[in-house]
């Protein structure tokens, strides 16, 4: 027994010469060069980070790089909205505005169309009706793969082919 005491013993001893010289270490003053080292590379991911960050919100506003730093200099000068436009989400949200706005005109000018054929009592007066032309300022950049002309030729396709089968009955 008095093996396993003495055992014990320079257990406990070994733990604390461990402990004291642990707590010698935590009470041995900071070396300056290493901290400064670690704050400044601390202070350079957080500057990446907010760059990183300040990208992203440029773009989502629509402000590019060159705005940035004329609104850091305090500068006026031009800028090229229709570019920064097409980059920002905003432009992007404002273009698909402007296209559904010209889809509403559209879609009211041919409710306008077919309500003015439906007013004037048979069918067969859809197709003598003329088809109103869309003014190309209003619509947008989305161009449909039928022309103006080709609907006004459907147009008339349609009242003859629609005389010859009332002919046909």
């Amino acid at each position: 027994m008095p093996a396993v005491k003495t055992v014990i013993r320079s257990v406990r001893i070994l733990k604390f010469l461990v402990a004291k010289r642990k707590f010698k270490e935590t009470l041995r003053p900071y070396d300056v060069k290493d901290v400064i080292e670690q704050y400044s590379a601390g202070h350079l991911d957080m500057l990446g980070r907010i760059k990183s960050l300040q990208a992203r919100v440029d773009q989502i506003v629509g402000r590019s790089p060159g705005d940035r730093k004329a609104r850091e200099k305090g500068d006026k000068g031009p800028s090229d909205t229709e570019a920064a436009d097409e980059i920002s989400m905003m432009g992007r949200v404002v273009k698909v505005e402007k296209q559904v706005q010209s889809i509403e005109h559209k879609l009211d000018v041919l409710l306008g169309f077919y309500s003015r054929c439906l007013r004037s009592g048979t069918s067969a007066s859809l197709g003598t009706v003329q088809v109103p032309l869309l003014d190309p300022d209003i619509t947008s950049d989305y161009h449909s793969p039928v022309d103006h002309e080709d609907i006004s030729v459907s147009a008339q396709t349609l009242s003859i082919s629609r005389s010859v089968s009332t002919n046909m009955d």
